[in-house]
């Protein structure tokens, strides 16, 4: 387990921010808290996607944003949407995606034993180094995880290589081929300390409110450094 309490450090609004986009938005800010998910590839089956893409359509023709069958051209047209909206947008598909993991779909390769250990060895392998280890859960389609990088480190690299060298080990073991993980993963930065307890909280319960049994193994709950 990790053996050092993670610095909590949230989100300021004072310092840089860089954002890209991938199938999800990504928020950037050097050194402080994230709260992650990523998950395996086959736990978001292809026609609950075709659903998801149908309702964000009409939701986006809804305030405005027009939408002409060519792909990007809705990106480009919801970036000039307000604040407020785009956020509302994200907060309701986000809630979807994680309804839709809590069900449980796919072949659940993270409910194996050997494959929890795997993800666990390489949660810990970078810890104390590239980055804080916070509250975690393995879940049997995905992982929930609280995570400091340290100064420097960029989020994306850390998780690319926890992603591509638990995929290789756990597909050995599995004795199967092809993708293990989604390509991209939802991260979040962390604003405050009551938004930390609040992740802490919905990582604690997350096992619960799907109905299973977890081994001690696959959570993990921090004693975090609070400023």
């Amino acid at each position: 387990m990790p053996t050092i309490r993670p610095p909590f450090v949230p989100f300021d609004e004072h310092r840089a921010v860089r954002i890209y986009r991938r199938n999800l938005p990504h928020w950037r800010q050097d050194g402080v808290t994230y709260f992650v998910t990523f998950r395996l590839a086959d736990s978001i089956p292809e026609f609950v996607r075709s659903e998801w893409e149908s309702e964000k359509i009409l939701w986006l023709k809804a305030h405005g944003v027009t939408y002409d069958g060519e792909k990007g051209n809705w990106q480009t047209a919801f970036e000039r949407l307000a604040f407020s909206e785009r956020q509302a947008f994200h907060e309701h598909f986000d809630q979807r995606v994680q309804s839709c993991l809590d069900r449980g779909l796919g072949e659940c390769h993270l409910h194996t034993p050997a494959c929890v250990e795997i993800v666990r060895s390489r949660f810990l392998n970078g810890d104390g180094v590239r980055y804080h280890l916070g509250d975690f859960v393995i879940m049997p389609n995905h992982v929930h995880l609280l995570i400091t990088p340290t100064p420097g480190e960029e989020l994306e690299n850390i998780l690319k290589r926890i992603k591509g060298a638990s995929a290789v080990e756990c597909n050995r073991r599995l004795a199967r081929s092809g993708p293990f993980w989604q390509t991209d993963s939802y991260d979040h930065i962390v604003r405050s300390i009551e938004e930390l307890q609040h992740f802490q909280e919905y990582i604690a319960d997350n096992p619960a409110k799907a109905g299973i049994v977890v081994s001690e193994g696959a959570r993990f709950v921090a004693e975090w450094m609070l400023t």
